[in-house]
């Protein structure tokens, strides 16, 4: 509990990646902190290597899956698909009352055929995560950005380097205004 009696909201960045990665996520997770969040990485594994790791989450806490790109609906350097991702993350330990996952990953809320890959990841978890809601973030992502925000909805091969923060903020380059949600929300 914070020291106004509200419990903190913990984010847990589980990262699906390598070294330089991690080295993101712990920079991102270090940069939250300091704003007085509570954040921490877990180094995660392909599928296969179950070792329980998320079975510390609150169900009111925020998962972020981070890795580097959806690429022909695969996730990450190692290709896990929609279905592999919500059995892995059971098999990791998540709970079923779980209720937030964000995959921060470049193009996860863009549509690959006929669906994104964050609503193809909802749809295979939905049954036995009945209360999760799954983010998905449009274009390119980096866990960097302006007034200590994330970045969303660059295109291929833009990078922070060339944005000024007036145009990022032009561009709504925040992440949270580049990310979709599933179930959607209804106004």
């Amino acid at each position: 509990m914070s020291a106004e009696g509200k419990e903190v909201r913990n984010h847990w960045i589980y990262v699906l990646g390598g070294r330089a990665l991690g080295e993101k996520a712990e920079k991102w997770a270090e940069r939250k902190i300091r704003q007085g969040k509570a954040y921490r990485v877990v180094a995660g594994a392909p599928p296969g290597a179950h070792q329980q790791r998320l079975a510390a989450l609150r169900n009111a806490d925020v998962l972020y899956v981070f890795a580097d790109a959806v690429r022909e609906g695969r996730l990450g350097e190692w290709g896990i698909g929609p279905d592999e991702l919500a059995a892995h993350l059971r098999a990791e330990g998540l709970d079923r009352g779980h209720q937030c996952l964000k995959i921060f990953a470049s193009w996860s809320g863009d549509d690959f055929q006929a669906a994104s890959y964050a609503e193809l990841v909802y749809g295979a978890a939905h049954r036995e995560y009945p209360q999760l809601v799954v983010y998905g973030y449009h274009g390119q992502v980096d866990a960097e950005g302006f007034d200590a925000h994330k970045t969303a909805g660059l295109g291929p091969g833009e990078t922070l380097e060339v944005l000024s923060r007036e145009q990022w903020l032009e561009r709504g380059a925040r992440a949270r205004e580049n990310r979709v949600r599933f179930p959607p929300e209804h106004p």
